[in-house]
C-alpha cells in the first residue's frame, strides 16, 4: 500500500516572507537610532547625567529588541525551514514586547514630563496623564511577553489577547495625539507673544512636532488595522518589529535638532545686538548666553546646557 505525505500549505509572502521585510525595515531603523545616538554623546557633552542615561537606555534596549527579532527570523528561515509545523511559536518577537513597551515609556514618559513642567495650570495635568497611560501599556505588554513565550502558537496567542493589544495601540494613538495637541498648542501660545523671526523657529517646531506624533501615531494605526484584517498572517508581526523603533528616532531626532535650532538663535541674537564686545579673535562673549534666550519658550526640544566658567588668561585679565 502506498504511503501518503501530508502536505501542509502556507503563504510565504504573508509570513516569513513578510516577516522578513520588517526585520530589513528594524535593522535599518536601529542603524539609524546608533547614528543618532552617537551624534548625541557627540554634540551634546554637557547635557545632565539623566538626559544621557535616558539616550543610553534607549540604545540598549533596542539593541536586546533588534536581537530578539533577528533570533526569530534566523529560526524561521533556517533552523526550522521546510517545517511549516513548528512555525507556531516566537520567543524571541514575543520577549521584545516589554521590550517596546518600556521604549514606548520612556519616550511617551520623557515629552509628557515637558507638558506637565510647561503646560499653564489645569493643563498641566495631561503630563501625569500620559504617563499614567504609558505606565499601563508597559504593565500590559510585560503580560503579553508572558503570553507570547508561553502559549504553542500565534493563532492561540492572537486569539487570547485580541482585545488586550488592541486597547494598548488605541491607547499608544491616544497618548500621542495628546502630546503632540498639547505641545503645538504650547508653541501656538508662545508664538503669538514672540516677534517674527522668532515666530519662524517656533513655526518649525511645530511642523517638527506634527511630525513625530504623526509617524509614531501612523505605526500603531497601521499595526492595529494589520492586526485585526490580516490575523492569520504575520503582517502585523512585521510591523510590529520596526514599530518600537518609530519611538526612538522621535526621541534622538528631537534631542539633536537642538543643534540646528540653537544655530538659528544665536544668529537671532546677534542680529538683534548691532556692537558685540569681542575679544582679539573677533568671539563673541555673549553668545553662549543669549543663545539660550529662546530655550524657555521652545524648551520642548532646547534644553539649556550647564554653561561651565574658566578663568581667563592672566594676558587677557589684565
Amino acid at each position: 500500500m502506498a504511503s501518503t505525505t501530508l502536505y501542509i500549505y502556507i503563504d510565504l509572502d504573508e509570513t516569513i516572507g513578510a516577516l522578513e521585510i520588517g526585520s530589513l525595515f528594524s535593522a535599518f531603523l536601529f542603524g539609524i537610532v546608533t547614528l543618532q545616538t552617537y551624534n548625541y554623546y557627540n554634540t551634546f557633552r554637557d547635557d545632565g547625567w539623566r538626559t544621557k542615561a535616558l539616550v543610553a537606555a534607549i540604545w540598549l534596549l533596542e539593541a536586546g529588541h533588534t536581537a530578539g527579532i533577528s533570533f526569530d527570523v534566523y529560526r524561521v528561515s533556517i533552523t526550522y525551514y521546510g517545517k511549516p509545523q513548528l512555525l507556531g511559536k516566537f520567543v524571541g518577537i514575543g520577549s521584545t514586547t516589554c521590550i517596546g513597551g518600556a521604549i514606548s515609556l520612556l519616550v511617551q514618559g520623557f515629552f509628557s514630563t515637558r507638558l506637565w513642567r510647561l503646560l499653564p495650570k489645569p493643563y498641566s495635568f495631561l503630563g501625569p496623564f500620559c504617563i499614567f497611560i504609558s505606565f499601563v501599556k508597559f504593565v500590559a505588554t510585560v503580560y503579553l511577553t508572558v503570553e507570547g513565550t508561553t502559549l504553542a502558537d500565534v493563532t492561540v496567542y492572537h486569539k487570547r489577547n485580541d482585545w488586550l493589544i488592541s486597547s494598548t495601540l488605541v491607547a499608544s494613538v491616544v497618548t500621542d495625539v495628546i502630546i503632540a495637541a498639547s505641545m503645538i498648542y504650547y508653541l501656538l501660545r508662545k508664538r503669538g507673544k514672540s516677534m517674527k523671526r522668532v515666530g519662524k523657529i517656533i513655526d518649525r517646531l511645530i511642523g517638527f512636532t506634527i511630525r513625530s506624533g504623526f509617524v509614531t501615531s501612523l505605526g500603531a494605526i497601521v499595526l492595529l488595522i494589520t492586526f485585526q484584517v490580516k490575523p492569520n498572517s504575520l503582517i502585523w508581526m512585521a510591523v510590529y518589529t520596526f514599530y518600537a523603533k518609530l519611538y526612538s528616532n522621535s526621541l534622538l531626532s528631537a534631542l539633536n535638532a537642538r543643534k540646528e535650532l540653537r544655530g538659528e538663535t544665536i544668529s537671532l541674537s546677534l542680529g538683534s545686538q548691532p556692537n558685540p564686545p569681542t575679544t582679539h579673535r573677533g568671539t563673541n562673549f555673549n553668545v553662549s548666553r543669549r543663545s539660550h534666550r529662546l530655550s524657555p519658550d521652545c524648551s520642548l526640544f532646547i534644553s539649556q546646557n550647564k554653561t561651565k566658567t574658566k578663568k581667563s588668561n592672566s594676558r587677557f585679565s589684565r
